[in-house]
């Protein structure tokens, strides 16, 4: 956390006013150093699609930012996720890995749900810090195809909410100013495209105003003093005349002017007994995190024209209040300055059908090949009803965490940002009133370190009974295995980062002093071991855009019976194929001889000394003891091999004692002992272990303990649809998906590469979103006619 106290030359200029000693704004410093010490994280999750059919499954690819920097955040590695009904119960929940800011997974849509609308949430355990909706939290809607025809409609005819928000917070009789206008229906969407007019009480007509198709304007407006206005409209052949809130008698009203390179700030004061000319005030803009502030002054008249260079604001969102000599807000503004930011569009650099596959390749310019870069897109057919998702990747980290309440098409205004969706945004926000950091928690309640940022499990082995200092951790898919030792006096160690998959488990062993291993007597406690309740400070979540009756469209009868087979069936090709690819890579890099070990492999039945004696080496065992010599060593004076069990040196060889390959990936054998050095000169032997398979005595006995772990990650597999009876029945054009590819990553030239099945669509259209070059943001959508250059199928 940073703050300064900065003094604008440009304001200075203007006021004339000498830098002074302030002790509002030392409590403002002050107070804000403690609120934003803790830094900040903002989760974003691209959802495959908004409207589900029962036993689809939600595919999501989730975005762990740094709300500070802008950047991906590195520090949390466990984020949560639910799925909860119209009564706030979960009905699915995990907890995803993110690694390097990012992960995937997904929820299938099973008999626990029926039709209706459901809640998305993602957090971390950080998140619960603080009193910002700084959470993702996203509507979905469910349609099961055997009890409904219909799509929900919302049939309601309830009066339009009309509200007329004074910039900055106030209106002052005898002064112009802004209003903010926002017509919304009883859905909560914007009335799109409305016009009316303002009149006085005696039905004079003053000005007129007009909303744009989000139902948002703004209107400039003089009260008068102890008069009444009303906003007069139709809509549905329903007329509404709607008051304005009165102006105060007294207080100052404040003005924002974009200015290009500058915005410029106009402060005017109508003086009372509650608002002195000759009091002191101070302007403050911050963004969370770092905070610059000036005195204001009104003896040199009741109005102060201030001049402030976009470059002198903070890169995103600015909070900019109005204070008292005591630090009270009495206005306040947003505004977002989008200088430094990049927003890359998504280009289309080709696509060809290859084997019934659609082979599409994308282009980004300005891509760094070197620089992290990974982007999650969801095929659906063109013209589809089932994405209708209101945010994307910018509009969720830069906008939503600011503001209060949901914003409708909050991605519109982060896409091929022009002059009109900049006058845009600066409506929404002056609609939005005061930010999300309520100004008496930032002075007086700073928020508590009680939650961690997590990063894996932790979990503490306590002993019973023990006969050995020494322990072997087996290794899982994310954890190499480990040798721990106990020191004097010491009952338990307790281990950090450990990240186990759904299905796997912690196993022990005991390093007996005799040799070989045995289960310890031990119970071991998970931190954390289950997944944390969230209540959200806010509802910031906003249905889609009204659905549309589809009486005319016939469900298909789709049978969800052998869904989890046939996923099973692909999933099983997919791991083959990449098998293969690591095994290439792995001799690649190999300076010896590797051996794999596939499942029904008969080597798994022998010994890890049979094996060595039929690879040139001497293998003795005695007693648990063990000794392996090279029978043609390079060196002479040095006939015994260096041993790695999983990534660990072995000083001794004890642990092999009766050692089995029943759970054997691998093993490497370097009889040249390369790049290790004079004490290579019996050779290298590397030992890899495949973490789904466990290690067991030739007797049948286990030699580990197994631990159930409470709460593990959900593994990040690839999904297939379901099979849908016909690819071109309008059913599926409306609500089907084609394919769902959560995390592409670019190739050594910067370019990214996606496949679907080429169902015989004619078009198909791609909604993208992601991280490239290490920070910027990656969005947009395209169409592909398989077989045509996407660059001309729009």
């Amino acid at each position: 956390m940073k703050w300064i106290v900065f003094l604008f030359s440009s304001v200075l200029a203007v006021t004339g006013i000498a830098a002074q000693e302030d002790s509002g704004l030392d409590q403002l410093f002050s107070s804000f150093t403690s609120y934003s010490e803790l830094p900040r994280e903002v989760a974003y999750v691209h959802l495959n699609k908004s409207i589900y059919i029962k036993g689809e499954a939600v595919g999501f690819k989730a975005y762990v930012m740094d709300k500070d920097t802008k950047k991906r955040s590195l520090e949390t590695r466990n984020l949560y996720c639910t799925i909860t009904d119209s009564t706030n119960r979960t009905l699915k929940s995990k907890m995803l890995l993110i690694e390097e800011g990012v992960g995937h997974g997904s929820f299938r849509l099973d008999s626990l749900f029926t039709t209706g609308t459901y809640i998305f949430r993602a957090y971390t355990n950080w998140m619960q810090n603080f009193s910002e909706p700084n959470y993702y939290e996203q509507t979905l809607e469910v349609i099961d195809p055997e009890t409904d025809e219909y799509l929900p409609i919302n049939n309601s005819d309830k009066n339009l909410d009309a509200q007329f928000l004074p910039e900055g917070g106030r209106a002052v009789a005898g002064l112009e100013v802004v209003y903010g206008v926002i017509v919304k229906d009883p859905s909560g969407q914007g009335v799109p495209n409305l016009e009316g007019s303002i009149t006085d009480e005696a039905g004079q007509e003053i000005t007129r105003f007009k909303v744009n198709p989000f139902g948002i304007g703004r209107v400039g407006l003089l009260l008068g003093k102890a008069r009444t206005y009303y906003a007069l409209f139709s809509y549905n052949g329903k007329e509404y005349r709607i008051p304005i809130p009165p102006a105060y008698p007294e207080g100052i009203v404040l003005k924002l002017t974009d200015l290009k390179n500058d915005i410029g700030l106009s402060l005017e004061m109508v003086p009372g007994p509650g608002t002195q000319q000759d009091q002191p005030y101070q302007l403050s803009i911050h963004n969370g995190d770092e905070i610059k502030a000036f005195p204001i002054s009104f003896t040199g008249g009741l109005k102060q024209l201030k001049v402030i260079p976009k470059t002198d604001l903070y890169k995103g969102m600015n909070v900019i209040t109005l204070m008292d000599e005591n630090a009270r807000p009495l206005l306040e503004r947003l505004y977002f300055n989008d200088r430094g930011f990049e927003f890359f569009e998504i280009y289309k650099a080709g696509a060809v059908v290859d084997s019934g596959q659609v082979k599409v390749t994308l282009e980004i310019p300005g891509l760094e090949a070197g620089a992290f870069s990974s982007l999650s897109l969801s095929v659906l057919p063109d013209h589809t009803s089932s994405y209708g998702h209101h945010h994307n990747l910018p509009s969720y980290t830069l906008l939503q965490p600011y503001v209060k309440g949901p914003i409708q098409n909050a991605g519109y205004y982060f896409q091929d940002i022009d002059a009109r969706k900049r006058y845009d945004l600066d409506n929404l926000l002056i609609t939005q009133g005061w930010s999300s950091y309520p100004w008496n928690t930032v002075l007086n309640h700073p928020p508590l370190y009680r939650f961690d940022f997590e990063k894996g499990i932790s979990y503490t082995v306590r002993f019973n009974k023990r006969d050995s200092e020494d322990f072997y951790i087996y290794p899982t898919a994310n954890n190499p295995s480990q040798l721990l030792k106990l020191k004097d006096g010491e009952v338990d160690f307790t281990v950090e980062e450990f990240y186990p998959r759904e299905g796997e488990k912690l196993a022990i062993s005991e390093i007996s002093k005799k040799g070989g291993t045995t289960p310890p007597g031990a119970a071991v406690h998970f931190k954390p071991a289950g997944i944390p309740k969230y209540t959200p400070p806010f509802n910031i979540s906003i249905p889609g855009p009204p659905q549309e009756r589809i009486s005319e469209i016939e469900f298909p009868p789709i049978s969800f019976e052998n869904l989890e087979e046939l996923q099973l069936l692909d999933e099983v090709v997919v791991t083959k194929k990449r098998d293969a690819t690591r095994m290439e890579k792995l001799r690649d890099r190999s300076n010896g001889r590797l051996d794999f070990f596939e499942i029904d492999d008969p080597r798994r039945n022998l010994t890890l000394a049979s094996y060595l004696s039929g690879r040139g080496f001497i293998v003795n065992e005695n007693l648990g003891s063990v000794s392996i010599i090279s029978r043609t060593p390079n060196s002479p004076n040095n006939a015994r091999p260096i041993v790695f069990l999983d990534g660990i040196l072995l000083q001794d060889f004890t642990l092999l004692y009766n050692f089995l390959l029943i759970d054997v990936d691998y093993i490497e054998i370097n009889r040249s002992g390369m790049g290790s050095g004079i004490m290579g000169g019996g050779g290298v032997i590397k030992i890899v272990t495949d973490p789904s398979l466990r290690y067991a005595r030739r007797d049948g006995t286990l030699s580990f303990n197994e631990y159930e772990v409470p709460l593990a990650y959900g593994v990040q597999k690839r999904f297939y649809t379901p099979v849908y009876p016909s690819y071109t029945s309008p059913f599926f054009r409306k609500f089907g998906t084609v394919d769902w590819h959560p995390d592409v990553r670019s190739d050594e030239n910067g370019k990214f590469h996606f496949q679907f099945k080429d169902y015989g669509l004619e078009r198909v259209r791609v909604f993208v979103s992601g991280i490239v070059n290490g920070e910027s943001y990656a969005l947009g959508s395209f169409s592909v006619m398989p077989g045509i250059d996407p660059a001309n199928s729009q």
